[in-house]
């Protein structure tokens, strides 16, 4: 697992790695434990506002697990042995502590902050998930190994869902519920975008929602993306299902030609940018998930324009200057961070 965590594991490692997952749902809380502990702050960074929670809670579990009275519990081992303690215990003893905490610890959360970054979590059914910036995804191990395939996602993420007729996948994002057989697609959930967008790569997929008082539902065939905005009012969901066009490769050898599908992956996993028809404010939600920038938009106007665009490993300040030449607006930094648009 350290291996895995470090990039350092060969590839015959990750496949005994996923193995043993698939064998023993409990060593996935584990794993978890482990990535949360890296990586190591330097020396003499000051801790996060969500660091110092998390130490906080760990510290009063350690409390709770390591001796019975509060009294003989502070005279035995000062708090800061205890929070040593802490880490050799949770990042060597994750599959104990799984079954010592009980139905709290079945709960793994696996989350992602915001900038170019992304995280790759294998579930107990064999299944595997990468996430995107600044999303969650929560799920039950112990029920996920039994069957009972059931997870929910905050955010973005690319599914390669494994197959099993008898037990099929859900993903809950809130308002749109999404069940998947075996399948790879792409599922983009973020609240605070108002809508949903699954893109189905392989397999099928059916997706329900409400609108107006009524449960529908939507199957998908592969290369096909479903489109639901979510109105922050009680107006209904409009749904839009439209093909999409695979990136292809032109292989020729001799005399022969064969076009293929370059890759399975959407255009993030591959560190490109890339937006269709999103109107200016939930595109400037989409860059400060990507740069980790605060943008306040002062211009409602701007804000239902309708962009569709694509960058490469772009800096932020070229993505601004060339949306500049199809929308006038004006902006500036801050500081810390922070992007103002006018």
């Amino acid at each position: 697992m350290s291996r895995k965590v470090a990039n350092e594991a060969t590839a015959e490692e990750l496949k005994e790695l996923e193995r043993l997952l698939v064998a023993e749902p409990g060593l996935h809380y584990t794993l978890n434990m482990v990535e949360e502990l890296t990586p190591l702050p330097k020396p003499g960074d000051a801790a996060t506002e969500d660091e110092l929670r998390r130490k906080q809670r760990g510290l009063g579990k350690l409390d709770e697990l390591l001796a019975p009275a509060p009294a003989i519990r502070r005279k035995m081992m000062p708090r800061r042995w205890l929070a040593a303690a802490g880490v050799a215990l949770l990042a060597g003893a994750g599959g104990v502590l799984y079954w010592m905490t009980g139905a709290s610890a079945r709960e793994s959360v696996a989350e992602t902050a915001f900038g170019v970054t992304k995280k790759e979590v294998l579930l107990p059914d064999g299944s595997r998930v990468v996430l995107n910036a600044g999303s969650k995804l929560t799920y039950d191990s112990a029920a996920l190994a039994k069957g009972d395939r059931i997870v929910t996602l905050t955010g973005e993420g690319f599914f390669d869902v494994k197959a099993s007729a008898e037990h099929p996948f859900v993903i809950r994002t809130g308002k749109v519920d999404v069940r998947v057989l075996g399948t790879t697609f792409n599922l983009k959930a973020y609240p605070k975008d108002n809508r949903v967008e699954t893109f189905l790569i392989t397999g099928k997929v059916e997706i329900a929602y409400k609108t107006k008082g009524e449960e529908a539902q939507v199957r998908l065939r592969p290369l096909e993306k479903l489109v639901i905005d979510l109105p922050a009012t009680g107006d209904a969901p409009a749904a839009t299902l439209k093909p999409q066009a695979p990136d292809t490769r032109v292989q020729t050898t001799g005399n022969n030609t064969a076009v293929t599908l370059s890759s399975p992956e959407p255009a993030w996993m591959q560190g490109r940018l890339e937006f269709e028809n999103v109107t200016f404010e939930q595109l400037a939600n989409e860059l400060e998930r990507w740069y980790n920038v605060s943008i306040t938009l002062n211009n409602d106007k701007l804000k239902g324009e309708v962009f569709s665009g694509a960058f490469n490993n772009k800096p932020l300040p070229e993505v601004l200057q060339a949306l500049q030449l199809t929308m006038q607006f004006q902006y500036k930094s801050l500081g810390d961070h922070q992007i103002e648009i006018w």
